[in-house]
């Protein structure tokens, strides 16, 4: 935990990020560091989707979209700013980049629900770790399912929302408030060149991926990864 702790605190020191919450000092003088962070205002994502913020209001999927920019500019931040890639491992709506981890059975460190299986079996941390947990995140947005909850209960949200997609009924997966926030009204939806332009955006992105995997640009030294706290 020590190591751990100021391991943390080594890392966030050199990262600075708007997306990213502030680590404002480390307490030395307690038998374990006490790491000191900005507040957080307006709760976390946990809070607005499954706890008390959640029935008092339920989260507009814009402010949705709104987190899941923020945590992969934060995210892409980590794995390209210094050297070495930093993963962060945590992942969940409960915890931000940089903020402490879960710690699995055999010292695998991760939140319940939210790890790369992959990495459960090989024990091989890559930056690919952080970008399964944030398809969950999404996942978990999108359906209001709380992934941990859910693995405690033997069940696993990315396979149960596979299964639905091959038995093409993904819809019914969807959380009702989610799809209620679709616009009906003529004057909120978009014009057909915003569309165009969205979805050349996103093409655009894929074959720049494409590109850059056939030159080699994408590859993963495994052995030049370092793990988050």
């Amino acid at each position: 935990m020590i190591h751990r702790n100021l391991t943390e605190a080594a890392i966030a020191m050199v990262m600075n990020h708007d997306s990213m919450i502030k680590l404002y000092g480390c307490c030395l003088e307690t038998s374990t560091p006490i790491l000191v962070y900005e507040l957080l205002p307006n709760g976390t994502l946990f809070q607005h989707l499954h706890g008390d913020l959640a029935s008092s209001k339920c989260m507009k999927w814009i402010d949705c979209l709104r987190v899941a920019t923020d945590a992969t500019y934060a995210l892409s931040y980590m794995h390209n700013a210094l050297r070495k890639p930093v993963v962060h491992r945590g992942l969940a709506p409960f915890s931000c980049p940089l903020l402490q981890g879960t710690h699995l059975k055999d010292g695998l460190l991760g939140a319940p629900g939210y790890v790369d299986p992959e990495y459960t079996i090989t024990h091989v941390v890559t930056e690919k770790c952080d970008v399964y947990s944030f398809g969950v995140l999404m996942l978990e947005m999108l359906t209001r399912k709380n992934p941990g909850r859910m693995i405690r209960g033997g069940r696993d949200l990315v396979e149960v929302f596979l299964s639905a997609v091959e038995k093409k009924c993904m819809i019914k997966m969807i959380d009702n408030g989610v799809l209620e926030q679709a616009s009906r009204m003529r004057d909120q939806r978009p014009t057909m060149i915003e569309v165009v332009v969205q979805l050349r955006q996103i093409q655009d992105r894929k074959d720049l991926l494409r590109v850059c995997s056939h030159v080699g640009f994408a590859l993963v030294d495994h052995s030049k990864v370092i793990a988050g706290p």
